[in-house]
């Protein structure tokens, strides 16, 4: 059973890559490039993603902010 960080994207693999430090954005990536290496070497499989699939903006909001009160 999966519990936490970056899951496996092939179907029936159960690896899971941990977060070490969760305020961290180099542990982040660090994660996200053991789960990619691992998906190419176990499973030769490269992700793809989706046109509609959302990309990160830094700064982009999907809500306005509201207004600040001073």
């Amino acid at each position: 059973m999966r519990t936490g960080g970056f899951p496996c994207r092939t179907v029936g693999c159960e690896e899971s890559f941990r977060v070490v430090d969760q305020r961290s954005m180099d542990s982040l990536k660090a994660a996200s490039a053991e789960r990619t290496a691992h998906e190419l070497a176990a499973h030769s499989y490269t992700h793809v993603p989706l046109a509609d699939e959302p990309s990160f903006r830094p700064g982009g909001r999907t809500t306005p902010r509201p207004p600040r009160t001073v």
